[in-house]
């Protein structure tokens, strides 16, 4: 078998593959889910490939939410490589050109001197006004080159100074696509941790505190199951809306996973960012939601929370943890309520 065969035939072989898995967890068949099945039968992605395998393990179903969050954590980041790459070689090509105009300014420049030094040493008292006419006309000439030529260089950086700017401006529009959630259009998971961390080395650096705050909606599974992904997305994007309602523009909302979101709060102290939690737990469970492809009633959404504040010195890691654990004893304690740490603790750590 040739090469080219023998490539057709495992090109074939890897689809069947990923396809096999798509219909064996009842995966929808989209372009996103293929990318992501088709990367895990290749085996390529050492993470995505862990993060399945840990899914499986665990025996719980690919919903769509799930799934989305895999395509935005394993595949926004190549979008935003590929941007760099093509604006990296645009920006070289804009570059070479205006070295070129340079070094043709550069010639131009050294010829006008010539045709100076020139003139200045055929100037004698007994120059004939003929050839007199004929220098100030050389003169003349190489000036008016000069002159185009400058017009000519500060049009060209003009230009390339038009290009850079639209270059970075498309390179910072999918760096922000890259770490945007699709389905909501908050932060996703990679600005979650971007901003985990500035918050951190600002905190250690001004001392002012800095909470977490970790959200979990109630029963999303059983709404899934009963309504369909289209209700869940309906869901995801209400309590992503109540989140953003009631925080600060310096605090970043984020889609932590797939029913999962989170709150960065830099400069905010545990009891007002338990006071924002409230806030945006009493305004989900107020809301009755209407399924808007048959308008039924799916009752009221309700979340449990987890608020942590930073203590000094200790990992993003260990603060997640911690407002997790907090998280969880929400749940454990009925659900639809906010678990925080106790202030004596966070005064004793600090």
């Amino acid at each position: 078998m040739s090469g080219r065969l023998q490539n057709r035939a495992e090109g074939w072989a890897l689809a069947r593959k990923a396809l096999d898995y798509m219909e064996e967890f009842n995966i929808p068949p989209t372009a996103e889910n293929y990318a992501i099945w088709s990367a895990y039968a290749c085996d390529h992605n050492n993470e995505l490939c862990d993060a399945i395998d840990r899914h499986i393990d665990e025996g719980r179903a690919f919903d769509q939410a799930y799934l989305d969050t895999l395509y935005e954590k394993y595949f926004s980041l190549r979008r935003l490589q590929d941007a760099v790459m093509a604006s990296s070689g645009q920006m070289t090509k804009e570059l070479g050109e205006v070295r070129e105009s340079l070094r043709a300014a550069h010639r131009d420049q050294m010829d006008y001197g010539k045709t100076l030094q020139g003139a200045t040493g055929d100037l004698s008292a007994e120059t004939d006004p003929e050839a007199l006419r004929q220098m100030v006309q050389t003169l003349i000439d190489a000036t008016a080159k000069m002159q185009e030529r400058s017009r000519n260089l500060e049009r060209r950086l003009h230009e390339t100074s038009s290009e850079v700017t639209q270059l970075r401006s498309n390179l910072e529009r999918v760096r922000e696509e890259a770490m945007t959630d699709a389905l909501t259009g908050i932060a996703n998971r990679k600005r979650f941790d971007e901003m985990l961390r500035k918050g951190r080395r600002e905190t250690e650096a001004d001392g002012q505190p800095m909470c977490l705050l970790l959200c979990d909606i109630d029963h999303f599974k059983r709404f899934n199951d009963t309504w369909g992904h289209q209700t869940g997305d309906q869901i995801i994007r209400f309590v992503a809306g109540c989140m953003t309602r009631h925080a600060e523009d310096h605090q970043t909302v984020a889609r932590y996973g797939g029913e999962e979101f989170g709150i960065v709060l830099p400069k905010t102290k545990l009891a007002e960012a338990t006071a924002i939690a409230e806030k945006i737990r009493k305004t989900v469970e107020s809301k009755k939601l209407m399924r808007k492809s048959t308008n039924e009633d799916l009752g009221n959404i309700t979340i449990s929370m987890g608020v942590a504040q930073y203590r000094p010195g200790e990992s993003v890691e260990s603060l997640i943890e911690r407002a997790d654990t907090n998280l969880y004893k929400s749940k454990q304690n009925g659900r639809n309520r906010i678990t925080a740490e106790d202030p004596a603790d966070v005064a004793n750590a600090a």
